[in-house]
């Protein structure tokens, strides 16, 4: 410990905790749990599932494309007419 600390924790008894060292503490809790082989075997394996996932997931971002060319699904206005859904 540096003598700022010391100076600063000068008044508490060793049984008391900071915030600063329950952080540091929880970190090296997570940093241990994180170096074990099964954790980055599981992470690897959540990564290409989600990849996976990510590449069967249908394209949904409100254009069609069927007559070639790019329109917007679904037109916001203001105006009713009778072809709006809400007619």
């Amino acid at each position: 410990m540096s003598d700022d600390e010391s100076s600063f924790m000068g008044d508490l008894s060793p049984n008391d905790e900071t915030y600063r060292q329950r952080v540091n503490k929880q970190m090296r809790k997570e940093i241990e749990e994180a170096d074990q082989e099964w954790v980055r075997h599981q992470k690897m394996q959540d990564l290409l599932w989600q990849s996976k996932l990510d590449a069967e997931a249908p394209l949904n971002d409100d254009w069609d494309y069927s007559t070639g060319y790019a329109e917007r699904r679904h037109k916001v206005t203001c105006h009713r007419g009778r072809w709006d859904s809400d007619f």
